[in-house]
């Protein structure tokens, strides 16, 4: 792949009043369409690759260790947050929706973390693993459609293996 352009994207405006200026700490591009996703604090931003234009912005509480864009929504990025709970932000309907909590609510991971994140185009399943665990879970996320629209949520079937 060559690069035919260069964009410098403009961060400066997200969580003002802090004191000092936030660096990006995760980035995401889709997998079929000119679009990437920017973490900044507690912040995701996304973009479009070809103009640097800010398309939208979620802010979903947590700073992000590792996100995706989701290969089964769309624009959908499926985040896993330093308080190691995993969130899916959908940029379209601009919300987010908690796919899984981790049950020690004191639990908290690094940036530096090895975190593995891993999703599959065929089915709406997200497969993650935290340093220091010897298991994978798997969760699933099924699809309502409700007068044209498509959302995502949790199915409630979370599965460990180790």
């Amino acid at each position: 792949m060559e690069w035919t352009t260069l964009q410098h994207l403009d961060l400066q405006h997200v969580a003002r009043g802090i004191l000092q200026p936030l660096q990006p700490h995760a980035a995401a591009f889709h997998h079929t369409q000119a679009l990437v996703a920017a973490a900044i604090g507690t912040y995701i931003i996304e973009f479009d690759a070809l103009t640097g234009s800010k398309l939208s912005t979620i802010d979903i509480g947590s700073p992000v260790v590792r996100m995706s864009y989701s290969p089964a929504c769309g624009q959908c990025v499926i985040a896993i947050l330093e308080d190691c709970t995993i969130r899916s932000c959908d940029f379209d309907a601009e919300q987010t929706c908690v796919l899984h909590s981790p049950e020690k609510k004191s639990e908290h991971i690094s940036s530096d973390a090895d975190v593995h994140l891993a999703l599959t185009p065929l089915q709406p399943i997200v497969f993650f693993g935290f340093h220091k665990r010897i298991s994978v879970t798997v969760c699933s996320i099924c699809r309502r459609f409700d007068s044209g629209i498509q959302h995502s949520y949790i199915c409630g079937s979370l599965h460990t293996t180790t």
